[in-house]
């Protein structure tokens, strides 16, 4: 009988240990996972960190793609907090940042058409907005310089990300009112909250990283089109710009890669772009340094969430999992995750995301 009562004792003590580890962090336990509250509303666009707290866009239900809900986290009592709607219109393609602790998006299609274009082509939103969570308020603001001559700014598909205490854009693809083509932007906009945009130059080519610019015109496309992405993600960290992931520019009319579907295979997989920037009276200079090579097992393909913490980045590939990559090391890591991951954010030196389960989970790293 006292055994069988030991033995019950041990089997309820050890169930209770294992819960407290799952959900809890101790002193014993520096680095892990705990999981807390769900998010309210499905399908998250987007988390970023103002003022000290999480905030989440999501999908319209119905429509989606369709932004239309914001929730803020609250820590105190470990719950979600309804903000105010977003009433405007943008789907696909969209881009955001934090500045001066306030949220800016926009660039994005508007899930309409273009009624004045002679093609019909899908109509891209040329207004961006900007979100006070001290007012719970939206409102528009000045849009990006405009890149794509009588077409839209930057257009749908731009990376964005933090850099220099402003918000940067870069590339995007776009079609102008009279053409069936697809284009893509070769700039972008740095957006500070003080001076409002100003133009991004990208040096590729004649670059650390590609110092020799090529005659043959195949060449030349190739190595454009293999640093310049769409949907892609970008972070930096020490006054260092890296870029990657998503896709390469393609159309049906015109596809740089034709013939070498290996070598954009192998791109879009395992090479990650270091850039140096400077800062001009004409704007802000981008120039490739060099090129990162994932290992052979990592796959950065359609990629097209990534944030910083101290030292590392964390990605979130395009199946949900986690990478963490330490540019001073070059060290790689992967993490095994209970569900695939949607959007991610940094908070206090720790690690946010949204899985596909819809739960806020938290990492803390040693």
């Amino acid at each position: 009988m006292l055994r069988n009562f030991t033995f019950l004792c041990l089997l309820a003590l050890t169930l209770f240990c294992g819960g407290c580890l799952r959900d809890h962090l101790t002193p014993e336990q520096p680095e892990g996972w705990r999981t807390l509250a769900p998010l309210p509303s499905p399908n998250p666009l987007f988390m970023v960190n103002l003022k000290g707290s999480l905030y989440v866009g999501v999908q319209d239900e119905k429509l989606p793609n369709l932004l239309t809900k914001l929730w803020q986290y609250d820590f105190a009592t470990n719950s979600w907090k309804a903000k105010k709607d977003f009433t405007g219109k943008l789907t696909m393609g969209l881009s955001y940042f934090t500045v001066g602790e306030k949220l800016y998006l926009g660039l994005a299609q508007t899930g309409g058409h273009d009624l004045t274009s002679t093609f019909g082509v899908e109509e891209y939103s040329k207004t961006f907005y900007e979100y006070d969570p001290g007012t719970d308020n939206w409102k528009t603001v000045d849009s990006p310089p405009n890149t794509a001559g009588s077409g839209p700014q930057i257009g749908t598909g731009a990376i964005s990300f933090n850099l220099q205490n402003g918000g940067l854009v870069l590339w995007g693809t776009y079609r102008t009112q009279n053409s069936m083509a697809t284009f893509m932007n070769e700039e972008g906009g740095l957006y500070n909250a003080s001076t409002g945009w100003n133009r991004v130059n990208i040096t590729i080519l004649g670059s650390p990283a590609f110092p020799d610019i090529p005659s043959n015109p195949t060449e030349f496309n190739l190595i454009k089109y293999k640093v310049m992405r769409k949907n892609g993600f970008g972070f930096a960290l020490n006054d260092q710009v890296y870029i990657g992931g998503g896709d390469t520019y393609r159309t049906s009319m015109f596809d740089p890669f034709y013939g070498y579907d290996e070598l954009r295979n192998n791109v879009l997989s395992h090479e990650l772009y270091e850039y140096t920037t400077t800062k001009s009276p004409d704007g802000t200079s981008l120039v490739v340094k060099k090129i990162i090579h994932t290992p052979a097992d990592y796959n950065l393909t359609g990629a097209h969430q990534a944030f910083s913490i101290n030292n590392s980045s964390y990605i979130i590939t395009s199946d949900g999992q986690l990478i963490r990559f330490t540019p001073n090391t070059n060290l790689w890591e992967k993490f095994a995750t209970a569900s695939p991951l949607i959007v991610g954010s940094a908070l206090n030196d720790k690690a946010y995301f949204i899985n596909k389960d819809n739960q806020l989970v938290e990492y803390i790293s040693n």
